[in-house]
Order: C-alpha cells, then sequence, then structure tokens
C-alpha cells in the first residue's frame, strides 16, 4: 500500500511541476521582449536625433509631423488660455488692492503733511506782521524774469557766459540768473544790450547753500576739480547730509540789512558723495550741478520786482 500511495503522489505531482515551470519561462520572455523594445527604440531616438542634428534629410518630416501636431497645438493654447487669463488677473486684482492701500495710507499722510504746512504758513505770517519783520525776496514769486539768448559759451579759464540782454531790458549788476534745471550765477557786468554773467562754477563764485532735506546743513559752494562739479564746503560733520540730497540755495540768514544775492529754494545739484575724515572739522560734500553749463542756450535772469512803498502814519 505505500508503494501505490508514492505512486500516485508522484504520478499527481508531475502535472504542478511542469505548469511552473512553463509560467516562468513565459514571464522572463515577456521582459526579455520588452527589454528589446525599449533598447530599440532608445537605439531609434539616438539614430534620429544623430541625423537630424548632422544631416536636413528629416527637415521634411519634421515640417510634416509639425504641421500635424499645430492644430492640437493650437486647441491646447485656447483651451488653457482662459485659465491662464484667469489666474493672470486674479493675481492682478490682489496686486491692485494692495497697492490701493498703500496709495490711500500715503494720501491721508500728505493730507496731513500739507494741513499742518498750511497752519505753519498761516502762523508765520501772523508772527511776520506781529514782529514787523523784514524778510529777503523769495523766488519766484518776488522777482520779474528776462529771457535772453546765450551768445559765448565758458571756456576752462573763463567761467563765464555773454547773454542778449542788458540795462534795456532792466538787468543790473548782480542780478541772478537761472535756467529751467535750477542755478546759473549772477550778472558781473552789464552794456546796453548785453550782459555778462559769472557761473557758479567760477572760482570767485561763492553761494550760500543748504541741503533741502535737512536745513541745518548749510554751507558755502564752491568749484570742484572739473566740470560742473561743486563742492558744498564748512558744513560740520555732525550735520546729516545724504547721497542724493537736493542742494538748493539758503538765501539769507534772517533777512535784514544785508540779503544774499541769491534767494531761497533755488535748485543747484544733487549730492554724488558724502566723505569725512577724523581730523577735518567740515565735510566732504560734492555736488552735480543740474544741467550742462557748457551748452545753455537760454536763461532766464531775475529781476527783483520794485518793493510796494510804505506810507508813514500820521
Amino acid at each position: 500500500m505505500p508503494r501505490n500511495r508514492t505512486a500516485r503522489v508522484a504520478v499527481l505531482g508531475s502535472p504542478a511541476q511542469r505548469s511552473a515551470t512553463s509560467g516562468s519561462s513565459s514571464t522572463r520572455s515577456s521582459a526579455f521582449r520588452r527589454r528589446v523594445v525599449v533598447g530599440f527604440l532608445v537605439v531609434a531616438s539616438l539614430v534620429l536625433l544623430t541625423v537630424s542634428f548632422r544631416s536636413t534629410a528629416l527637415d521634411g518630416v519634421q515640417g510634416a509631423g509639425v504641421s500635424v501636431l499645430r492644430p492640437f497645438e493650437i486647441a491646447a493654447h485656447r483651451v488653457a488660455a482662459p485659465f491662464r487669463d484667469a489666474t493672470t488677473w486674479t493675481r492682478g486684482l490682489f496686486h491692485a488692492k494692495s497697492e490701493n492701500r498703500k496709495l490711500t495710507r500715503e494720501v491721508e499722510e500728505l493730507r496731513r503733511e500739507v494741513a499742518g504746512l498750511a497752519a505753519a504758513r498761516e502762523a508765520n505770517k501772523y508772527l511776520e506782521r506781529l514782529l514787523k519783520y523784514e524778510r529777503s525776496p523769495e523766488y519766484p514769486q518776488d522777482y520779474d524774469t528776462v529771457a535772453a539768448q546765450v551768445l559765448t559759451s565758458p571756456t576752462v579759464f573763463d567761467r563765464s557766459v555773454t547773454i542778449s540782454a542788458g540795462s534795456n531790458r532792466g538787468i543790473a549788476v548782480q542780478d541772478v540768473v537761472v535756467t529751467a534745471d535750477g542755478l546759473v550765477g549772477q550778472v558781473t557786468k552789464v552794456f546796453g544790450n548785453v550782459s555778462r554773467v559769472m557761473l557758479i562754477t567760477d572760482p570767485d563764485s561763492a553761494v550760500r547753500a543748504v541741503d533741502e532735506r535737512d536745513h541745518s546743513a548749510i554751507g558755502i559752494l564752491e568749484p570742484g576739480s572739473s566740470g560742473d562739479t561743486l563742492l558744498l564746503a564748512r558744513v560740520g560733520k555732525e550735520k546729516k547730509v545724504l547721497y542724493a540730497d537736493t542742494i538748493v540755495t539758503a538765501g539769507s540768514p534772517s533777512g535784514g540789512a544785508l540779503p544774499s544775492l541769491f534767494p531761497r529754494n533755488i535748485p543747484i545739484g544733487v549730492v554724488t558723495s558724502v566723505g569725512q575724515n577724523e581730523t577735518d572739522i567740515y565735510k566732504q560734500i560734492q555736488v552735480q550741478s543740474f544741467g550742462d553749463r557748457s551748452s545753455m542756450q537760454s536763461v532766464l535772469v531775475l529781476v527783483p520786482k520794485p518793493k510796494p512803498v510804505k506810507h508813514a502814519k500820521k
């Protein structure tokens, strides 16, 4: 009996063994075919890329492929365009709201500042009337302007120009000359129909100037080493003058009997460098003047308006 059982088990087990072997062989064959197909595709791709770069043989095929795929590309672009536009619009909307809030805050700050300045101006006028304060002329309301053509150009040795207006237009010595860019200089000689103007870059020129941002930083404007460069001298080291600050005329210290030739707030130039040494008592401030004085075509001469006559009380 044991022998028959063993034989039967052997006979029953043999088909199972053959089936397992057949399945494993089929799996290996399928995997091998996939590897062959992948390898063939990789080799074909490399061959096509090489031929495409080194030859024009496939240009026609590429053109045909592009033509075939072009409608699908256009369709995809049209389908994606609304979503892209919606994204851009949403982003722009949030940005616009943020900018609107920022601008609203700035407008409120400017309104408060304007209100404060208006109140300060009215208070200043009241104090001037109360103290009978004599102020120096202010630019531009206290001046008439005379337009004149520039007849000559400055040179390295002569930093002055001749203009086509003189005493026939009411111009006098020490009248201030400006352009749309800023301060030019002062009249030094007057003839019948021409005048001579000394530029602020002349070594003999001296202009009292101030930092527009910090009115305590007052100095004397001196010519620089070359061109239209200037130096703001005699500004204390404790003063805060920054790069890109605007420099304007300072006017008279306090009005009075010896007013400055140059009225207040005429633009001069912009600060290009600020330095200081431990051994110096003043800052080293370089200023680039507004405009090119070597190529000026016309200027404006500031002629002071006549002061109103005050009648004595009887």
